[in-house]
């Protein structure tokens, strides 16, 4: 891992993000002053479940995995986020402990922000309460829509409402490269490796077509019915 400062490109995606284009400008640089950027390898450990953590974390560039641990050592995620998303906001009031692992799912940039330093000017402003109240909720939201897919979709259900997530308005055809490797995606979706292998499987008899990372669907109509 390196440590840098950030740069005025890294100013701009952070103010120009969700959290901070809805703070006045007074107040998002208010954040930014003293945070640093640190780079990340791919598979690299951010920080683990319940370790304490005294920052809050936003995705410059790359992926960051979120996921727990069982007894047995089988991982379960939580999310993969991408460029423009905050995490770790929560351990701020859960005694500053994370409350999953985080991992650099490829090269991964990301900002760091002293969480101390924001709980208290959420407690002294009401703009950065509601900013991470609404970032919490719509986290919650995140989380229970995957429990929601997890207990109403199967497996292929789950990568076709996923492939349609990405198809234009108006096309029935249509083709799009994944933004990430298929074991992320696996996991973004709940699934393993070979179940997410054998859903592609069933969903070719609806037009669907792998290859490497490019997917292919002939008929949206027929996807829509699976």
């Amino acid at each position: 891992m390196k440590t840098l400062r950030l740069t005025s490109t890294d100013r701009t995606v952070l103010l120009d993000s969700r959290f901070f284009a809805r703070l006045p400008r007074p107040t998002a640089e208010a954040i930014l002053e003293g945070a640093i950027v640190s780079t990340h390898e791919e598979h690299d450990i951010v920080f683990r479940q319940d370790e304490p953590i005294d920052h809050v974390f936003f995705v410059l560039s790359g992926l960051v995995r979120l996921y727990r641990l069982g007894k047995d050592g089988r991982e379960a995620d939580i999310a993969v986020l991408p460029k423009g998303e905050i995490f770790g906001a929560n351990a701020m009031f859960l005694e500053h402990r994370a409350t999953a692992n985080a991992q650099a799912a490829e090269a991964l940039i990301v900002a760091r922000f002293e969480s101390g330093k924001l709980r208290q000017l959420a407690a002294e402003n009401t703009d950065v309460a509601q900013a991470l109240i609404e970032l919490l909720c719509r986290h919650g939201k995140m989380t229970e829509d995957c429990l929601a897919e997890d207990r109403l979709l199967t497996a292929p259900q789950r990568v076709a409402s996923y492939i349609l997530s990405h198809c234009p308005d108006g096309l029935s055809s249509f083709s799009f490269r994944l933004p990430f490797q298929k074991n992320v995606l696996a996991g973004k979706l709940g699934l393993a490796p070979e179940a997410l292998s054998r859903a592609f499987s069933t969903l070719r008899q609806s037009g669907v077509t792998v290859k490497g990372r490019m997917i292919e669907i002939r008929d949206r109509q027929a996807l829509e019915r699976f």
